[in-house]
């Protein structure tokens, strides 16, 4: 593949999934391999013969993990930037000094960190997508990877293309070399006479990915199969297909196990659980973890088979831990999802002035964003917008409201008109009603304007605010996981908050 086809191949890549768009903000995570070095050029390249006046961002993190080596390289991937005329985005962390404060491997620390960093400096710059340089031997070591932790079918899938940085963002993650070999992209790298940097680390041993890459993929090409990369990602390729039919049938059951639901809180119904295919139950219980702690989670097959073991016991009270972490209880006919440092009982929620439009991070024990837009809307846009996706999203009538919003706390005498309900009703009542246990009453969060509760949340709205065929103005609520946990908000306070 020469340099023309390439640029054109990764054009083609983006083109298909609606990423060619003039004016786009990228941010591209460079780490200074021939990898990320090829995608910045590439995508300098592209910008400048399509005119597509992208604004174009280089990332790195610096790990601290390789002295002076890392040292170099981040001063390569600045001076990169300047010759490709890309704003430089840098910063520092002690991924060793996070490992022994806050566990986990260097592997997996370093790369939340890198991802983290990355979904920062696109909000920082406007950016809707970050590019990495991940391709093709990338994702069959993943897959091996995860084949020998033990993972599922979704694991075996492999890497995507594209995806949200992390669950709930608006960031988009692209991975637009991951049809490309290594190969062909160190020719592509030498024929064009690209400098770039080696990091040591990538063979040793002393990591699993080196491991898998130095030692357990060169023995399979070598005594398995010349082709062994080509056979695993067609392997993913079809787990890819089952992942997504079974994700399909698990989302269409799930709704029927629910008992209730709050912010970091799911409770199954066992029996409904219990009575379904394994497979099925696997898909319930991996989005019941995900759901409890605000993003994806993957589940081998010894923590799926332990929360069905857990099900299956009759006695209360047992618990088993997930990876997350999570904690999952068994209460009588209940299966009780929630991260593990939730067990303990919270404190009452404080008022929080929300920004109208704008994001607004919820308290502990919420812990949530609350992303709020308006938009223009018509009759017809009103019938769309009625057809309810999720239980963390709510579209009400902007006119409606008397601002500004603000969230609290359930207090005595609390009143609304449950939206679908005959009339209004004290939150107590509609606590009952809906089954919600008496400690997730104190966690569950209360949307008020200046007139009272608008939407007991991710529950119900109150009927007064609803879209109707005369709403003009309509005010759109998102609740999802904390970008960082900051408590500060951006946007504006509304009416009268001044």
């Amino acid at each position: 593949m020469n340099w023309d086809s390439f640029v054109n191949s990764l054009a083609d890549a983006l083109a298909e999934r609606q990423m060619l768009k003039e004016g786009a903000s990228w941010v591209l995570g460079i780490s200074g391999g021939p990898d990320s070095t090829v995608l910045a050029h590439a995508m300098a390249e592209l910008n400048g013969r399509r005119g597509l006046r992208w604004g174009l961002h280089a990332a790195h993190l610096h790990h601290s993990l390789r002295g002076e080596e890392a040292d170099q390289d981040a001063e390569f991937v600045r001076q990169l930037a300047d010759r490709l005329g890309l704003t430089y985005h840098f910063e520092q962390i002690d991924v060793r000094r996070q490992v022994s404060e806050g566990g986990g491997s260097t592997e997996e620390v370093a790369r939340e960190r890198r991802y983290d960093f990355l979904e920062r400096v696109a909000f920082k710059t406007g950016s809707d997508f970050v590019a990495v340089g991940h391709h093709a031997d990338d994702n069959a070591e993943t897959i091996i990877h995860r084949a020998c932790r033990g993972t599922g079918i979704r694991g075996l899938a492999g890497m995507s293309i594209t995806r949200a940085i992390r669950d709930g963002s608006r960031i988009t993650l692209v991975r637009p070399l991951l049809g490309v070999r290594r190969a062909q992209i160190e020719s592509i790298a030498k024929d064009r006479n690209f400098e770039w940097r080696n990091d040591s680390t990538n063979l040793s041993p002393e990591f699993t990915r080196g491991r898998i890459r130095s030692q357990i993929m060169p023995m399979l090409r070598d005594v398995l199969n010349p082709n062994v990369v080509e056979a695993l990602l067609r392997l993913a390729e079809q787990a890819r297909w089952m992942s997504q039919y079974l994700a399909d049938a698990g989302e269409r059951t799930f709704d029927s196990m629910v008992v209730s639901q709050a912010p970091q809180r799911i409770v199954l119904n066992k029996y409904a659980l219990l009575s379904k295919p394994r497979i099925i139950q696997a898909e319930v219980i991996r989005r019941a973890a995900s759901i409890a702690i605000g993003r994806e989670q993957d589940l081998g097959f010894n923590h799926i088979e332990a929360v069905m073991r857990l099900a299956e016991d009759p006695r209360s009270g047992k618990e088993v831990h997930l990876p997350g972490p999570v904690l999952v209880q068994r209460l009588y006919g209940r299966i009780d999802f929630r991260p593990l440092d939730a067990r303990d009982s919270e404190p009452a929620l404080d008022t929080t002035q929300v920004h109208c439009p704008g994001e607004t991070i919820l308290p502990p024990p919420i812990g949530m964003e609350l992303a709020i837009d308006v938009r223009a809307v018509d009759a017809d846009t009103v019938a769309e917008l009625r057809q309810k996706q999720s239980n963390f999203e709510e579209w009400l009538d902007y006119d409606s409201l008397r601002l500004p919003l603000i969230v609290r706390g359930r207090r005595d005498g609390d009143r609304f008109h449950p939206l679908g309900a005959p009339g209004a009703k004290s939150l107590s009542d509609f606590f009952i009603g809906e089954k919600i246990e008496p400690e997730l009453r104190a966690r569950t969060g209360v949307l008020c304007d200046q007139t009272g509760p608008i939407w007991v949340m991710p529950l119900r709205i109150d009927d007064r605010v609803k879209l109707t065929d005369r709403s003009r103005r309509a005010l759109r609520l998102r609740l999802r996981p904390g970008k960082d946990g900051r408590p500060e908000a951006r946007g504006d306070l509304g009416a009268g908050s001044r």
